[in-house]
């Protein structure tokens, strides 16, 4: 073979190696091309803040004015419907949130709402009227005017042994006086020779007050001896009872309390 043809030979070779480099060179380049044309950036856009719209009506539909809302969550605030029962809460990032809703003469009403990411986001509240209050206790009524005093009368003085002398009792068992007839008392003075039945006085404290002689009151049933100067004092519904003891009456000066004068007495 003649060195002519060797030569060309190696030439051939050389651009055929030479042209295989290249073509494998260029795939490689678009390999990795291919590869820069899909890869992400693994950036995430952030959510816009939007706008509420919150609309308070009553029962019927009207439009409630001056209602007080507060808003909590991711972000807070307070708010008061206009003349047409709405107002706007701006700059609201998606979440959950709640509004409570106050006006005088209605329910507080609280109420849960979650904001998406639209732009508009109208709320509708509607508000129950409250309860009318209890009514007002009756007024405790007047106390009872107290009972009229009926004047007492004019003062009485009198000397007791003249006042004996002029009324003695005599052989008589038993005899009263009346001293002072008043509106609520009775002064009575008392000559006992004969024992007075035990009886009450339902409705009148009485006084004794012994002026001059012996004898015993019984009260109960119970004897107590007095004499001249001895004081006894029978609350109304007491049992009691008169006696002389010794050869003089016994002479008491008996006051009843708490009731009109009566001149009539049936007992003393």
């Amino acid at each position: 073979m003649s060195r002519a043809f060797i030569a060309s030979a190696a030439i051939v070779a050389a651009i055929a190696g030479n042209a295989a480099g290249q073509t494998t060179g260029t795939a490689g380049t678009t390999g990795t091309a291919g590869t820069t044309g899909t890869r992400t950036t693994g950036r995430t856009v952030a959510a816009k803040p939007s706008s509420v719209r919150i609309t308070v009506r009553d029962l019927v539909g009207a439009r409630l004015e001056g209602v007080r809302l507060t808003v909590s969550g991711a972000a807070a605030g307070e708010f008061t419907t206009g003349a047409a029962g709405t107002t706007m809460v701006p700059d609201l990032k998606p979440g959950v949130y709640r509004v409570r809703a106050e006006r005088e003469g209605f329910v507080t009403l609280e109420r849960e709402f979650t904001l998406g990411t639209g732009a508009w986001n109208p709320i509708d509240i509607v508000l129950n009227e409250a309860p009318p209050p209890p009514p007002k206790p009756e007024p405790a009524p007047a106390p009872a005017p107290a009972p009229a005093v009926a004047p007492g009368g004019s003062p009485v003085a009198i000397s007791v042994p003249d006042f004996i002398e002029r009324n003695f009792i005599g052989r008589e068992p038993l005899k009263e006086s009346i001293v002072a007839c008043k509106p609520l008392e009775t002064v009575r003075l008392l000559q006992i020779r004969e024992p007075v039945a035990q009886h009450t006085h339902d409705r009148n404290d009485e006084l004794v007050y012994v002026v001059a002689g012996e004898g015993a009151v019984r009260i109960n049933g119970e004897a107590t001896p007095v004499s001249a100067g001895a004081l006894v004092v029978l609350p109304a519904g007491s049992v009691h009872a008169f006696e002389r003891r010794g050869k003089n009456p016994l002479v008491v000066m008996s006051t009843l309390t708490g009731s009109a004068c009566e001149t009539a007495k049936g007992t003393p």
